[in-house]
Protein backbone atom coordinates (compact mmCIF):
# COMPACT_ATOMS: atom_id res chain seq x y z
CA UNK A 1 0.00 0.00 0.00
CA UNK A 2 2.84 2.41 0.71
CA UNK A 3 4.71 1.67 -2.67
CA UNK A 4 1.29 2.36 -4.41
CA UNK A 5 0.50 5.79 -2.55
CA UNK A 6 3.80 7.84 -4.12
CA UNK A 7 2.51 6.25 -7.85
CA UNK A 8 -0.97 7.37 -7.21
CA UNK A 9 0.32 10.79 -6.34
CA UNK A 10 2.59 10.92 -9.49
CA UNK A 11 0.36 9.95 -11.06
CA UNK A 12 -2.44 12.77 -10.11
CA UNK A 13 0.27 15.60 -10.18
CA UNK A 14 0.90 14.59 -13.70
CA UNK A 15 -2.49 14.56 -14.65
CA UNK A 16 -3.33 17.73 -13.15
CA UNK A 17 -0.15 19.14 -15.07
CA UNK A 18 -1.48 18.09 -18.69
CA UNK A 19 -5.04 19.44 -17.57
CA UNK A 20 -3.38 22.97 -17.36
CA UNK A 21 -1.47 23.03 -19.94
CA UNK A 22 -4.48 21.78 -22.02
CA UNK A 23 -6.88 24.93 -20.46
CA UNK A 24 -3.49 27.53 -21.34
CA UNK A 25 -3.22 25.99 -25.10
CA UNK A 26 -7.25 26.16 -25.06
CA UNK A 27 -7.60 29.56 -23.93
CA UNK A 28 -4.74 30.98 -26.27
CA UNK A 29 -6.49 29.11 -28.95
CA UNK A 30 -9.71 30.84 -27.98
CA UNK A 31 -8.24 34.33 -27.67
CA UNK A 32 -6.49 33.87 -30.99
CA UNK A 33 -9.76 33.17 -32.61
CA UNK A 34 -11.26 35.79 -30.66
CA UNK A 35 -8.73 38.17 -31.91
CA UNK A 36 -9.50 36.26 -35.82
CA UNK A 37 -13.14 36.83 -35.20
CA UNK A 38 -12.68 40.70 -34.11
CA UNK A 39 -10.63 41.36 -37.37
CA UNK A 40 -13.18 39.86 -39.66
CA UNK A 41 -15.78 42.23 -39.60
CA UNK A 42 -13.07 44.53 -41.07
CA UNK A 43 -12.16 42.90 -43.35
CA UNK A 44 -15.82 41.63 -44.55
CA UNK A 45 -17.14 45.26 -44.29
CA UNK A 46 -14.40 46.52 -46.38
CA UNK A 47 -15.23 43.87 -48.95
CA UNK A 48 -18.89 45.24 -48.70
CA UNK A 49 -17.73 48.74 -49.67
CA UNK A 50 -15.95 47.54 -52.48
CA UNK A 51 -18.84 46.37 -54.76
CA UNK A 52 -20.46 50.19 -53.83
CA UNK A 53 -17.46 52.21 -54.91
CA UNK A 54 -17.19 50.09 -58.15
CA UNK A 55 -21.57 51.04 -59.12
CA UNK A 56 -21.57 53.70 -61.65
CA UNK A 57 -24.00 56.94 -60.83
CA UNK A 58 -26.20 55.92 -63.36
CA UNK A 59 -27.05 52.89 -60.80
CA UNK A 60 -27.84 54.45 -58.34
CA UNK A 61 -31.26 55.91 -57.65
CA UNK A 62 -31.81 59.63 -58.27
CA UNK A 63 -35.10 59.72 -56.40
CA UNK A 64 -34.84 64.09 -56.85
CA UNK A 65 -35.12 63.87 -60.24
CA UNK A 66 -37.97 61.45 -60.70
CA UNK A 67 -39.77 63.31 -58.37
CA UNK A 68 -39.41 66.62 -60.51
CA UNK A 69 -40.18 64.97 -63.58
CA UNK A 70 -43.53 63.74 -61.91
CA UNK A 71 -44.59 66.67 -60.16
CA UNK A 72 -43.68 68.83 -64.03
CA UNK A 73 -45.83 66.46 -65.65
CA UNK A 74 -48.43 65.86 -63.06
CA UNK A 75 -48.53 69.96 -63.16
CA UNK A 76 -50.12 69.84 -66.34
CA UNK A 77 -51.63 66.36 -66.33
CA UNK A 78 -53.28 65.99 -62.71
CA UNK A 79 -54.23 62.32 -61.96
CA UNK A 80 -57.56 62.01 -60.17
CA UNK A 81 -57.55 59.55 -56.93
CA UNK A 82 -53.73 58.48 -57.39
CA UNK A 83 -52.72 54.92 -56.70
CA UNK A 84 -49.09 56.04 -56.19
CA UNK A 85 -45.69 53.81 -58.34
CA UNK A 86 -43.22 54.18 -55.99
CA UNK A 87 -40.48 51.40 -55.70
CA UNK A 88 -40.68 51.73 -51.93
CA UNK A 89 -43.97 49.82 -52.12
CA UNK A 90 -44.91 46.09 -52.58
CA UNK A 91 -48.27 46.85 -54.14
CA UNK A 92 -46.40 49.33 -56.59
CA UNK A 93 -43.78 46.87 -57.59
CA UNK A 94 -46.89 44.43 -58.30
CA UNK A 95 -48.20 46.87 -60.12
CA UNK A 96 -45.55 47.80 -62.53
CA UNK A 97 -44.39 44.23 -62.91
CA UNK A 98 -48.31 42.51 -63.71
CA UNK A 99 -50.04 46.05 -65.25
CA UNK A 100 -47.35 47.93 -66.77
CA UNK A 101 -45.54 44.77 -67.80
CA UNK A 102 -42.42 46.06 -66.93
CA UNK A 103 -38.77 44.09 -66.68
CA UNK A 104 -37.93 44.88 -63.12
CA UNK A 105 -34.36 44.22 -63.04
CA UNK A 106 -34.20 46.85 -65.76
CA UNK A 107 -35.10 49.33 -63.21
CA UNK A 108 -33.26 51.56 -60.75
CA UNK A 109 -36.26 53.06 -59.69
CA UNK A 110 -39.03 54.87 -60.76
CA UNK A 111 -41.81 57.37 -59.18
CA UNK A 112 -45.50 58.25 -60.37
CA UNK A 113 -49.54 58.38 -60.08
CA UNK A 114 -52.26 55.80 -62.05
CA UNK A 115 -55.85 56.61 -61.98
CA UNK A 116 -57.68 54.69 -59.46
CA UNK A 117 -61.03 55.72 -61.45
CA UNK A 118 -62.78 53.42 -63.73
CA UNK A 119 -63.68 56.16 -65.95
CA UNK A 120 -60.56 57.71 -66.48
CA UNK A 121 -56.94 56.61 -67.58
CA UNK A 122 -54.65 59.37 -66.90
CA UNK A 123 -50.98 58.12 -65.98
CA UNK A 124 -47.74 59.59 -65.30
CA UNK A 125 -44.88 57.32 -64.75
CA UNK A 126 -41.22 57.95 -64.88
CA UNK A 127 -38.43 54.72 -64.56
CA UNK A 128 -34.86 55.17 -64.03
CA UNK A 129 -33.42 52.71 -65.99
CA UNK A 130 -30.43 50.65 -65.50
CA UNK A 131 -27.25 51.26 -68.08
CA UNK A 132 -27.96 50.12 -71.55
CA UNK A 133 -31.81 48.95 -70.91
CA UNK A 134 -33.72 52.51 -71.69
CA UNK A 135 -34.71 50.98 -75.17
CA UNK A 136 -35.91 47.86 -73.18
CA UNK A 137 -37.79 49.59 -70.84
CA UNK A 138 -39.43 52.00 -73.68
CA UNK A 139 -40.11 48.85 -75.68
CA UNK A 140 -42.37 47.74 -72.76
CA UNK A 141 -43.93 50.53 -71.86
CA UNK A 142 -44.98 50.60 -75.97
CA UNK A 143 -46.52 47.28 -75.49
CA UNK A 144 -48.37 48.70 -72.45
CA UNK A 145 -49.90 51.64 -73.90
CA UNK A 146 -50.77 49.58 -77.31
CA UNK A 147 -52.84 46.96 -74.66
CA UNK A 148 -54.52 49.72 -73.71
CA UNK A 149 -56.02 50.85 -76.91
CA UNK A 150 -56.38 47.34 -78.22
CA UNK A 151 -60.28 46.48 -76.97
CA UNK A 152 -62.63 49.34 -78.25
CA UNK A 153 -65.73 47.49 -77.84
CA UNK A 154 -67.40 49.66 -75.41
CA UNK A 155 -68.14 53.04 -76.39
CA UNK A 156 -68.46 54.12 -72.83
CA UNK A 157 -64.89 53.88 -72.94
CA UNK A 158 -64.32 55.87 -76.24
CA UNK A 159 -62.72 58.75 -74.55
CA UNK A 160 -60.43 56.61 -72.24
CA UNK A 161 -59.49 54.53 -75.64
CA UNK A 162 -58.61 57.62 -77.65
CA UNK A 163 -56.35 59.35 -74.54
CA UNK A 164 -54.72 55.59 -74.02
CA UNK A 165 -53.69 55.90 -78.33
CA UNK A 166 -52.27 59.12 -78.07
CA UNK A 167 -50.45 58.47 -74.52
CA UNK A 168 -46.68 59.83 -74.71
CA UNK A 169 -43.58 58.03 -74.47
CA UNK A 170 -40.47 59.57 -73.98
CA UNK A 171 -36.90 58.95 -73.56
CA UNK A 172 -33.92 60.76 -72.15
CA UNK A 173 -30.38 59.32 -71.26
CA UNK A 174 -31.44 56.35 -68.43
CA UNK A 175 -34.86 57.88 -67.72
CA UNK A 176 -38.12 56.99 -69.72
CA UNK A 177 -41.45 58.42 -68.71
CA UNK A 178 -44.87 57.37 -70.06
CA UNK A 179 -47.63 59.90 -69.87
CA UNK A 180 -51.26 59.33 -70.38
CA UNK A 181 -53.63 62.02 -70.11
CA UNK A 182 -56.81 62.07 -68.00
CA UNK A 183 -59.74 62.76 -69.44
CA UNK A 184 -59.75 66.32 -69.63
CA UNK A 185 -56.45 67.15 -69.99
CA UNK A 186 -54.02 68.30 -73.08
CA UNK A 187 -51.47 66.56 -74.62
CA UNK A 188 -50.67 69.98 -76.15
CA UNK A 189 -49.32 71.39 -72.35
CA UNK A 190 -47.51 67.62 -72.10
CA UNK A 191 -45.96 67.68 -75.04
CA UNK A 192 -44.50 71.09 -73.05
CA UNK A 193 -43.75 69.85 -70.30
CA UNK A 194 -41.96 66.45 -71.37
CA UNK A 195 -39.65 69.03 -73.03
CA UNK A 196 -37.85 69.65 -70.09
CA UNK A 197 -38.90 67.11 -67.22
CA UNK A 198 -36.41 64.81 -68.11
CA UNK A 199 -33.60 67.14 -68.49
CA UNK A 200 -30.91 66.57 -65.63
Amino acid sequence: MKKLLPIILCASILLAGCGNSNSEDSSSVASDSTSVSASEPASSSEASSEPASESTAAEEAQIDNLESAVAALEAVNPISNPAPLDDDNEDSAFRVENELMLTMDNLVAYRGDITNDQADCGLVFVVQAKEGKAADVEAELQAYKDSLSANNMYAEFADKIAMAQDARIVTNGNYVAIVIASIGSDYGAIDTALETALNF
